[in-house]
């Protein structure tokens, strides 16, 4: 076994068992560490105000991140901000605080945080790294705290975020996979949210409670996307969030930051059992990958 695949084993093992794994490196050329980059440092002095340091890794093409529980100050504002409260259904100490770097649209490194369920932090690093190392483009990845854990925010700004204690689009009252730490958000304006509008769909027979992808390929959209099919034929009858991703509705392989079907993009996250919205029958969330949080909660 290599001594990579050697730590790889030891993380994996740390944190189903709930251990805390202080100061794993990951990542050398010819057994040698690679030096420290300016992006590391960052990420080490950032990580600094961090109480439980859970794991770091580093890959030899200069990626770096870093998981551990939630700084006392950012408890703070999520709580001032109410993207947490009492009554989530995940615990503040469930959750892991990953500094991770990315490139951006400018093909420049940088570096952005993440809030997830603290039993995805191995898996979402090691995601985040093969993004990486494809050099896929993120415009800003911030906390929802940023935008006063305002979704539609979040989204205009093309932020990249996961957890936030809310409920699910145009379902009141029903917890989102959000707040869970169990969904991300990638490049919204990019990769948008498109559902049919209610009211169209009801002028044409649907009963409310059919699954819209079936009812529209009963209606003349039998398409493997039939939402897609449906709002490429009749936009105006569709929601599109954020309103600026509008452009982004028609899907193009070569546009940067996209997220397409057997991209190395989408598959760094569903081989690792991650569900994606932008294969879904009843609706399309592009941007959107989501873990089952029934496996969180055991």
């Amino acid at each position: 076994m290599s001594s990579v695949s050697l730590y790889c084993c030891v993380i994996v093992m740390l944190l189903l068992s709930g251990c805390t794994a202080k100061n794993v490196r990951l990542g050398s050329i010819d057994g040698e560490q690679m030096p420290p980059g300016i992006l590391e440092q960052e990420i080490l002095s950032l990580a600094a105000r961090g109480k439980e340091r859970i794991l770091k890794f580093r890959s030899p093409d200069g990626f770096f991140a870093t998981a551990q529980s939630v700084p006392r100050e950012i408890e703070e504002q999520m709580r001032l901000k109410k993207s947490w409260k009492n009554g989530c259904p995940v615990a503040l100490t469930d959750l892991s605080y990953l500094l991770i770097t990315h490139w951006d649209f400018d093909g420049e490194p940088r570096v952005g945080q993440l809030m997830v369920h603290r039993e995805l932090a191995f898996p979402v690093i090691r995601t985040f790294a093969d993004l990486f190392a494809a050099h896929y483009p993120i415009e800003r990845m911030e906390l929802i705290e940023k935008y006063d854990g305002d979704d539609d925010r979040s989204m205009a700004a093309n932020n990249t975020s996961a957890f936030n204690c809310r409920d699910v689009t145009g379902k009141p009252g029903v917890y989102s996979k959000h707040s869970y730490g169990g969904a991300i958000d990638i490049n919204p304006i990019q990769n948008p949210y498109i559902t049919p509008q209610n009211d169209p769909l009801k002028n044409m027979g649907w009963d409310g409670s059919e699954d819209k992808g079936l009812f529209l390929r009963r209606s003349g959209y039998d398409a493997k996307s039939p939402v897609y099919a449906f709002c490429t034929k009749r936009p105006n009858d569709c929601l599109v969030l954020p309103p600026a991703a509008i452009a982004h509705t028609a899907r193009n392989p070569s546009s940067p930051g996209q997220l397409h079907p057997g991209s190395a993009a989408v598959k760094a996250f569903t081989d690792r059992g991650f569900d994606w919205g932008g294969s879904w029958l009843r609706l399309l969330d592009y941007q959107h990958f989501e873990y089952d949080s029934a496996k969180l909660q055991k």
